[in-house]
């Protein structure tokens, strides 16, 4: 994990919806500072430079708030993004304070490497099945993701979270039981798919009579 960035940040004086709404409209995004049994500090930050922070440094990126009151800055970590619904923009961020010498829970992303044997000789589908995998650790020691090679992998096998492998001090904390990724055979991608076009099928003929039987119906009322 690499060192801490710093972030620069605004306190806001003003709260509502007109003055979220300006300081989007100027490029910041609207922010809490909470956690550590310290008072929560609400303020602003600029909206592109963290978004250059979350694709160099990736969402469990280490940040120190710089604020210009000349407060200490506060190691944190982004506890929550919310997105808009429809844009996908980012809206809000929350910031959770972390003392560097205490363990937190965090989510690390979960990455195949190589080519599956099943995949290059029996025509088999590669499943990813969990994406994310929860890990307890330093802040310091949060690894950037976890990556297992599925180059061994045939059909009908299936990696659990058990047979990850995570260096450092890091604990896993998901479910070991949880399935990570499963080599399934051609037929099974295949009959899923049918089974939908079947279903996608029979809802058109259930609609078309009925469709039919109303236009008869209009006919019939304008006759009369």
């Amino acid at each position: 994990m690499a060192d801490n960035v710093v972030l620069k940040a605004d306190r806001r004086t003003q709260v509502g919806k007109q003055a979220v709404k300006h300081l989007r409209l100027k490029g910041r995004l609207p922010a809490v500072v909470y956690g550590e049994k310290q008072d929560p500090i609400v303020c602003s930050v600029d909206r592109k430079e963290l978004e250059v922070i979350l694709h160099d440094q990736g969402r469990n990126a280490l940040l120190s708030l710089d604020l210009p009151d000349g407060q200490a800055q506060d190691t944190t970590i982004i506890k929550e993004i919310q997105h808009h619904p429809l844009k996908g923009e980012m809206q809000h961020v929350d910031f959770h304070r972390i003392s560097l010498t205490e363990k937190i829970i965090v989510e690390v992303a979960v990455e195949a490497e190589g080519n599956p044997v099943g995949v290059r000789t029996e025509g088999g589908i590669l499943e990813h099945m969990l994406y994310e995998l929860e890990v307890e650790c330093l802040p310091t020691d949060i690894p950037d993701k976890v990556v297992f090679d599925v180059t061994e992998m045939s059909i009908g096998d299936t990696i659990h979270v058990s047979d990850l492998v995570v260096e450092g001090n890091v604990e896993i904390v998901t479910e070991s039981d949880r399935s990570v990724f499963v080599l399934v055979p051609p037929t099974v991608a295949q009959v899923a798919e049918d089974e939908e076009e079947e279903e996608a099928l029979e809802e058109e003929e259930m609609q078309e009579p009925e469709v039919i039987e109303r236009g008869k119906r209009d006919e019939e009322e304008e006759e009369e």
